[in-house]
């Protein structure tokens, strides 16, 4: 079984030619390719696809790198970064790929993004040990994919708003004017009451060796914390991806209360990480922290900043309106109808459940 995750298979899927990477020695063998992708099709900035942070995900995670390169007319024309979801080690046959937010995906020209997922998917699912693909990419400017069941492959698609990008047009000043009454107060009171009560102190760039103390000090103590070894692998990850940035805030004893990272490119500020101590929820640090990083970025020119992962329908409100589309790809023919009846009954709220329902309201005129 093992033996199998490290092997290179071919296939001819629609227009492209295709070829998949699986395990960390094959798809390391095939960056190179992708990063000539990334140059090409004028995406190299966009670090959710590089393939240093995308294979440094993969480790922190524990998760078994996948990579589709699709070719046409013999050559590289676009690729798509996936990863096999294991158990104890052991491959589930559920492969996913993008973030929350739809980043870290499909990397293709403008129009081709759809048909490159279709292709990609269409290829993963002829390896034996594959049944289930869920994928999400950014697809505001996407035409609504239509794909009907054939013999080899069955898609359902569905699509979510998400919120990601901030405009600092006009400044930190501009930004607050933009919010409502009550936001606009509290980025104010939040902050003025945290220095006067706790003493607060900001920190606009960390020392790597700051930053790693921070993120060894609130990993277990934060919201939605993460192991002490997971969360060392990515800071080291952030760390070590071109434009990298680190800021925290810590009170008049020295101890870190927040933390923030991320890395910055020409086109804007990406926000990766935060980290909240969570035993001082009533001071509202995610909005202290948030207050300093944004003041910070407005005066050093930034007009943009692009949460990945998303954000807060609270804050998600004043970010430009787009879109995420949703995959869910498995066989074709009685096969995977059987497979998808069967997930559906074993777990009727799960996320294979909910997008196939979502897609029979679609087909159907349904609400």
């Amino acid at each position: 079984m093992f033996s199998m995750l490290d092997d290179t298979c071919s296939s001819r899927p629609d227009r492209f030619g295709c070829q998949v990477f699986v395990g960390r020695r094959r798809v390391a063998g095939a960056a190179s390719v992708v990063e000539s992708l990334r140059q090409s099709l004028g995406v190299a900035s966009d670090m959710t696809t590089n393939m240093f942070w995308f294979m440094s995900r993969m480790a922190v995670w524990q998760n078994s790198p996948l990579v589709v390169v699709l070719e046409k007319d013999n050559q590289p024309a676009a690729a798509v970064l996936l990863y096999g979801k294991q158990k104890f080690g052991v491959p589930t046959g559920v492969i996913k790929g993008g973030s929350r937010s739809g980043d870290g995906l499909v990397i293709a020209a403008a129009g081709q993004r759809v048909a490159a997922l279709e292709a990609a998917a269409s290829a993963v699912l002829a390896l034996p040990w594959v049944h289930t693909i869920l994928a999400s990419m950014r697809g505001a400017t996407e035409p609504r994919a239509t794909t009907p069941e054939t013999a080899r492959i069955h898609c359902a698609w569905h699509t979510t708003d998400v919120s990601t990008d901030l405009s600092l047009e006009g400044g930190f000043e501009g930004f607050l004017s933009r919010l409502r009454p009550r936001s606009r107060r509290n980025y104010y009171y939040f902050r003025r009451r945290a220095e006067r009560e706790l003493g607060v102190v900001f920190v606009p760039d960390l020392l790597p060796e700051d930053a790693a103390k921070a993120v060894e000090e609130l990993h277990g103590a934060s919201m939605y914390s993460v192991s002490r070894a997971h969360s060392i692998r990515l800071e080291a990850a952030i760390r070590q991806t071109p434009g990298y940035f680190a800021m925290g805030v810590r009170d008049t004893a020295g101890q870190w209360l927040s933390y923030l990272s991320g890395w910055r490119q020409p086109e804007g500020t990406y926000v990766e990480w935060q980290l909240n101590r969570d035993e001082l929820q009533a001071a509202s640090l995610s909005t202290v922290m948030r207050t300093y990083f944004l003041e910070h970025e407005a005066a050093h020119g930034v007009t943009r900043v692009v949460f990945v992962g998303g954000l807060s329908a609270a804050l998600g409100r004043y970010c430009a309106p787009d879109s995420r589309l949703d995959l869910l790809a498995t066989r074709g023919g009685i096969r995977g109808r059987i497979g998808r009846e069967l997930v559906t009954r074993l777990r009727p709220q799960g996320q294979v459940a909910l997008m196939l329902q979502s897609a029979a309201l679609v087909s159907t005129g349904g609400p």
